[in-house]
C-alpha cells in the first residue's frame, strides 16, 4: 500500500490496463476470440505490423479473422507471457507463441510443423478501460521459415 501513496492515481490505473491486456492474452491462451474481442472497444484498430496494410484494420473485424483463422490452423496455440509492463500511456507484453501447424495458413500450405515465436503486444486502452488500439509485432521471417 505504501506504493500507492506515492501516486494514487495512476498506480491504480495502471494496474487495470495491465489486467485488462492480460485477459485479453488469457483469452487468446483459451482459443476464445469472443472473449478476446470482448476486452475491446467496439471502434478499435489493430495493426498486425510484418503485415502491412494487409493487417491493420479494425479489430472485431481484421483481427478477429486473423485469430479465427490462425487458431483453426494451429489448433494447439499457446502463448506465455514474459513481461507485462506500463510504458508512455500503454501496456506492453512480451509474449511466446506456439503452435503446431494443422491447416494452411496465410499463404503458407500445412507441412505440420511447429513454430515458436517471440511477439510484442502494444495496448492502448480507452477511457472506459477497454481497448482500443493493439499494436503486434514479431519477426514474420522467422515465422515462415520455421514452418516451411
Amino acid at each position: 500500500m505504501e506504493a500507492l501513496k506515492d501516486n494514487p492515481q495512476e498506480q491504480p490505473l495502471s494496474i487495470s490496463w495491465k489486467n485488462r491486456s492480460v485477459d485479453f492474452m488469457k483469452a487468446y491462451q483459451d482459443q476464445n476470440v469472443q472473449k478476446m474481442l470482448d476486452n475491446c472497444s467496439k471502434k478499435g484498430t489493430i495493426s498486425f505490423l510484418p503485415l502491412g496494410e494487409d493487417g491493420k484494420g479494425k479489430i472485431h473485424e481484421t483481427g478477429k479473422a486473423i485469430w479465427t483463422a490462425l487458431i483453426d490452423s494451429f489448433p494447439t496455440i499457446d502463448n506465455t507471457i514474459n513481461s507485462v509492463v506500463t510504458e508512455n500511456g500503454k501496456v506492453k507484453c512480451d509474449v511466446t507463441i506456439r503452435g503446431k501447424q494443422e491447416k494452411d495458413f496465410g499463404g503458407l500450405p500445412t507441412r505440420g510443423k511447429s513454430f515458436e515465436e517471440d511477439h510484442i503486444f502494444i495496448f492502448k486502452i480507452d477511457s472506459d478501460g477497454f481497448i482500443d488500439d493493439l499494436t503486434i509485432n514479431w519477426n514474420h521471417s522467422n515465422f515462415v521459415k520455421q514452418l516451411s
